[in-house]
């Protein structure tokens, strides 16, 4: 089924008032948190750099703003779950940057994320299927609890997935609009196929694109301001929820493999969730001749970007577009992925 004209107006809404919002209040936000002195050490510049952060909380703002207008225009409550998500992931991230959690209870509070998409959920009973559709051999049945579980145990995952990402200059704000990109292909493939998708799972989206599309233009080498777990943990909690709304989780998974592996390699080689701060050392090290090195140090965890430089040494620009290639191929895959699932 093809989008029909307020469809459209629904996607230009949708997608330019985050835009405006961040462009209108970056320039100013920065300004702000550099007089109160919110600055992290750039650790992979010579010299001491510091940077701006956390950007998550106008990230936040411009989102909400975003699906607010979807509400506003559609009255659906699918904007409504997105919102709720992304105050809930997005505070948990700020009291994170504010005072620190442990490695074990913010994972714990995360799951909190899931509570008002499932009980919105059990109000409207419009917002998802309990169901998994898989690539040639279609949906599973419906378990409404079994589906919930999963729903609870997405969301610190896929938070967590995208906050371990977030090591490098425009790393984790390019892999977001990368991977957001696939989501809405997925989503839009099922539309398509469908004569009764509703298109506002679509322009739910189109928030979360924009904004990482518009903090990427502040967060890319050399950044301007970095975006803090108040940003990094809400982009991995609205990525899930967006999916799971949409009905696409499978290609959203393949997706955002790179955040998963990368995830994976972290938790198994320090055995369990500890803190990056709390680290016994780190993954990488800036060598004098200005590249990134693989660190040998006992105790540092293993990560994707690790076993990249474990063969040779790249200064941080190429490190993260040989990332955001590897999520472009990724995204190809989720491609491939979503028509396997809803046209053959």
């Amino acid at each position: 089924m093809l989008p029909s004209f307020e469809d459209l107006f629904l996607f230009a809404v949708a997608f330019a008032v985050p835009c405006i919002v961040i462009f209108a209040l970056m320039p100013g936000y920065m300004r702000m948190l550099t007089s109160r002195g919110r600055l992290a050490n750039d650790v992979h510049k010579v010299g001491g750099v510091k940077v701006p952060t956390p950007a998550g909380p106008l990230l936040i703002l411009a989102i909400v703003a975003g699906e607010a207008g979807i509400y506003l225009v559609a009255e659906s409550s699918i904007p409504l779950a997105a919102i709720a998500v992304t105050l809930v992931a997005g505070g948990v991230g700020f009291y994170d940057d504010i005072r620190g959690l442990g490695g074990i209870v913010k994972p714990l509070l995360l799951c909190f994320a899931a509570v008002p998409l499932i009980l919105l959920e059990m109000v409207h009973q419009s917002l998802y299927n309990a169901q998994l559709y898989f690539p040639l051999f279609g949906g599973t049945g419906t378990h409404y609890i079994i589906f919930a579980i999963l729903i609870v145990a997405a969301m610190p995952v896929a938070s967590n997935a995208f906050n371990m990402l977030d090591a490098f200059n425009g790393e984790l704000s390019g892999f977001t609009v990368i991977a957001t990109a696939a989501l809405l292909i997925a989503i839009v493939f099922r539309a398509v196929s469908s004569s009764s998708f509703d298109y506002i799972r679509l322009a739910a989206t189109l928030p979360l694109a924009a904004a990482a599309l518009c903090f990427y233009f502040y967060n890319r080498y050399p950044s301007r301001i970095f975006d803090g777990d108040s940003g990094s943990l809400m982009f991995g909690a609205l990525f899930a929820t967006l999916a799971i709304m949409g009905g696409v989780e499978i290609a959203a998974l393949v997706a955002a493999i790179p955040a998963v592996l990368n995830s994976y390699y972290i938790l198994s080689s320090i055995r369990g969730f500890v803190e990056h701060k709390k680290m016994a050392a780190r993954p990488t090290y800036l060598g004098e001749d200005g590249r990134l090195h693989a660190s040998a140090a006992a105790g540092a965890p293993t990560t994707l970007v690790k076993m990249i430089l474990t063969r040779e040494p790249m200064r941080e620009s190429d490190l993260v577009r040989g990332i955001l290639m590897l999520a472009a191929f990724a995204c190809i895959l989720s491609v491939i992925t979503s028509g396997m699932t809803w046209f053959v």
